[in-house]
């Protein structure tokens, strides 16, 4: 499952600046500028995939134990 983007805008203060900024609904994380936002779920989901290939790889383990 992958989380949505969403267009909901936040502002980021640093230096007396504000920046608009978006939100990761999957971690919180705000960022600026927007655009990283993309590469940033694409992190979440390589994680999902090698999560998902070493429970594969105990799941196999396990029932050769059996």
């Amino acid at each position: 499952m992958e989380a949505t983007a969403s267009n909901d805008s936040y502002e980021i203060h640093h230096e007396n600046a504000t920046y608009q900024a978006v939100v990761c609904h999957r971690c919180g994380a705000k960022m600026f500028p927007a655009e990283l936002l993309e590469a940033h779920m694409d992190r979440h989901q390589i994680k999902d995939m090698y999560l998902e290939g070493e429970l594969k790889k105990l799941q196999y383990s396990m029932n050769r134990m059996r």
